[in-house]
Order: structure tokens, then sequence, then C-alpha cells
């Protein structure tokens, strides 16, 4: 089965790269993922082929959502297809039309507003402190305030809320 890539093109994914057409669903990346070892229903197979490209709206497939990028599945696959690369491009997709988990919209939010994605805890001050590791300090949190309103990531984070509240509502 060959892979359409006008859905690709569509969207603007793969307007120059048809890679991704050369995937034959051998299914040798889900043979070496490790999220596929620990997840129950998470493969790179299932994922690449059955649930992200038979929708319109692939940022609604939780799937997308799981891979670890840690490379091991292009880095085994025999036709050299690159999932990595597709799932990024789906997923900016996808956080453009507003499909992306409610979580990820957060953690975004978090680290313009601290600098970090996880909150600097008590525990974590000790544990730096027992290592002899300097107190963990983010720095020019201003300067990512203001890229993310320059960019538009400021107005996405706010349309994928709403989109999100919408949807919570019905």
């Amino acid at each position: 089965m060959m892979l359409s890539i006008e859905f690709l093109t569509r969207n603007r994914l793969f307007v120059k790269s048809k890679e991704v057409e050369r995937c034959f669903k051998c299914a040798t990346c889900a043979l070496f993922c490790p999220v596929t070892l620990y997840g129950e229903t998470y493969t790179p197979r299932k994922t690449f082929i059955y649930d992200i490209f038979k929708s319109d709206e692939p940022g609604t497939n939780d799937n997308l959502w799981s891979c670890a990028f840690c490379h091991k599945c292009y880095e085994v696959c025999p036709q050299d297809v690159n999932p990595p690369k597709v799932f990024q491009a789906l997923k900016e997709v996808a956080f453009e039309q507003g499909q992306a988990p409610l979580s990820v919209a957060v953690l975004v939010e978090a680290v313009i507003q601290t600098g970090t994605a996880f909150p600097i805890t008590e525990v974590s001050k000790r544990e730096r402190a027992r290592l002899n590791l300097p107190c963990f300090a983010p720095r020019d949190v201003e300067d990512l305030k203001k890229i993310a309103k320059n960019t538009g990531l400021e107005r996405k984070l706010v349309n994928l809320r709403v989109k999100k509240d919408m949807k919570h509502e019905k």
C-alpha cells in the first residue's frame, strides 16, 4: 500500500519529500520502539500507517503524541522512511489546528511562563544541593514570552484552549 501524498501536501508537510511513500508496512520500526515495548496501544507501524493517514485530522489520534523521538525506527527502517519527521510535522499541523492534547498546551505554557517544563520543588533543590549542583534558576523568561508573542505561539495556545473548552461544553 502506497501512502497518500495528497494529505501531506494539502497540509504543507512534505511538498518536496516523498520518502514517506516508501513505507511498505514491514513493522521493523515496531520491533525496536521503546514505547511499543512498554505501552499497550502504541506502535509506530499502526500510528504511522493506519491511524494517521486514514484521517484528515491526525492530531486527534492520541498515538501521535506518544512517540518518544528516539529515532530508532528511522535507524532500522529498511526503506529509509523517517517516522519521527512525519510525526513532528503532523504535530505542528495538529497544534496549529487546535487538535493537540490540552496537556501539551499546558506544558508549553509552563515553559513560557517559568522557563522550565516542570516545577522546581524543594525535593529537587535538596537533591541538587546533595549532588553539589548549583541552584536551578531559569533565565530570560521574558525573552521566552516575547518569542511566544512574536511567533504567534501565544495566539495558538489561546486558540487551542478555546477549542478544548468548547469541546468540553458539548
